[in-house]
C-alpha cells in the first residue's frame, strides 16, 4: 500500500506538503499540486476517507440538499457540483426533499449525522434551517440572508424577455408567473415587467408552480383568453402550456408565441423549439463547491452574495 512517505520522496516534497495536497488543508502552488497528484497517480494512491477523517477532523464530504430533482435544472446543478466536489477529493450525498419544508428539516438531520464538512443548500423555503446546521452552508438559486449563496441573475433575464417579446412585435401578453415565495420568480417576473415597458399589454397575469402541472386558473388563462404570446415562469412551465394549446389546435407560433427560461435541455427539442434564457448550470455548480470549500476553510467571514450572468437563446417560439 503506498503511504504519504512514498509519495513525499518520489516527488522531492515534505511529508506536509503531500498531505495538503491530498487532503486540502491547506493551499499550495498549481504546479506542486499537479506534481504530487502526478506522483500518487502513477503509485496508485487510495486515500482512506474515514483514516483522514480520523486524522484531519473532517469527512471530506458534502452534503447537498435539493428540492425537487424531477425538475430538470436541479440534476444539472447537481451534476457539476458532484464532479467540482470529486475533483477536490470530496464525497456527496444528495437528499432530494419533493418540495416538502418537512423533508427538508429531515435532510439537514440526516447530513448532520453523516458529520459533512458543508452544505450546498437549495431550499424549498427561503429561510434559515431550525435548528442551524453545524457545518457551513451555502444555497443556489434561492438566496437565504445570512448565508453564503450563488445565484443567476434573474432579474436581468426577465428584462431579455420582455425586451424580446416587445421587438418581436406581440401587443399582448399573459404571464405565468413563478410561486412568489421564490427569490427566482419574484426578481424573472420584475425584470419581464420592465423589459415589457408601456409597449406590449398584459392581459393575464396568473402564479403557477414550477413544475408541468400547471394550475387550473392558470389552464383557463392559456385556453381561453387569446393573447400574441405567453411567458412561462421556465421551461416546464413553457413546455406544458405548448402541449395545452397544441392539443386545442392552436398553431404555434403563429397564433401565440411561448418563451421559458431555464434553457433545459428539452428545450432545444420540443416543437416548435422553445425561446429562453439560458442559466449557468455548470457555472453554478462549480462556484457553489469553491464557494463552500473557502467557507469550511474561513468559517467567520462575512456571508458572501455571487451573481453570475444569464443568456438570451432565441428560437422558433417567439416567432
Amino acid at each position: 500500500m503506498t503511504t504519504i512517505s512514498q509519495i513525499a520522496r518520489r516527488a522531492r516534497v515534505s511529508t506536509a506538503t503531500v498531505s495538503n495536497v491530498l487532503n486540502r488543508t491547506k493551499p499550495v502552488s498549481p504546479q506542486t499540486r499537479e506534481l504530487v497528484e502526478s506522483v500518487a497517480r502513477e503509485l496508485g494512491y487510495s486515500p482512506s476517507r474515514f483514516a483522514r477523517s480520523l486524522k484531519t477532523g473532517r469527512s471530506a464530504t458534502i452534503g447537498l440538499i435539493a428540492p425537487d430533482l424531477t425538475n430538470p435544472f436541479f440534476p444539472a446543478v447537481v451534476q457539476t457540483v458532484e464532479r467540482t466536489a470529486r475533483e477536490r477529493g470530496y464525497g456527496l450525498i444528495i437528499v432530494d426533499c419533493h418540495n416538502d419544508p418537512a423533508e427538508e428539516k429531515a435532510a439537514f438531520e440526516l447530513v448532520g449525522e453523516y458529520r459533512v464538512d458543508g452544505i450546498i443548500w437549495i431550499p424549498v423555503a427561503e429561510t434559515k434551517p431550525e435548528p442551524a446546521p453545524l457545518a457551513p452552508v451555502v444555497t443556489v438559486d434561492r438566496p437565504v440572508a445570512g448565508l453564503d449563496g450563488i445565484t443567476s441573475d434573474h432579474r436581468a433575464g426577465g428584462r431579455m424577455i420582455g425586451e424580446r417579446v416587445r421587438r418581436a412585435g406581440h401587443g399582448t401578453v399573459g404571464i405565468l408567473r413563478g410561486p412568489s415565495a421564490h427569490h427566482s420568480a419574484r426578481e424573472r417576473h420584475r425584470g419581464l415587467l420592465e423589459g415589457l415597458g408601456d409597449g406590449v399589454r398584459i392581459v393575464w397575469d396568473v402564479p403557477t408552480d414550477f413544475s408541468l402541472d400547471l394550475a387550473e386558473e392558470a389552464q383557463a388563462k392559456i385556453l381561453g383568453t387569446a393573447v400574441d404570446c405567453i411567458v412561462g415562469a421556465n421551461d416546464q412551465v413553457a413546455i406544458r402550456t405548448a402541449q395545452l394549446l397544441a392539443a386545442a389546435g392552436r398553431a404555434l407560433p403563429d397564433d401565440v408565441a411561448i418563451v421559458g427560461f431555464d434553457d433545459i435541455p428539452w428545450a432545444e427539442f420540443v416543437h416548435p423549439p422553445l425561446s429562453t434564457v439560458r442559466q449557468p448550470y455548470r457555472r453554478l455548480g462549480r462556484a457553489a463547491v469553491e464557494l463552500l470549500l473557502r467557507r469550511i476553510a474561513e468559517p467567520d467571514g462575512e456571508p458572501e452574495r455571487i451573481v453570475l450572468p444569464v443568456e438570451w437563446v432565441g428560437r422558433a417560439s417567439l416567432g
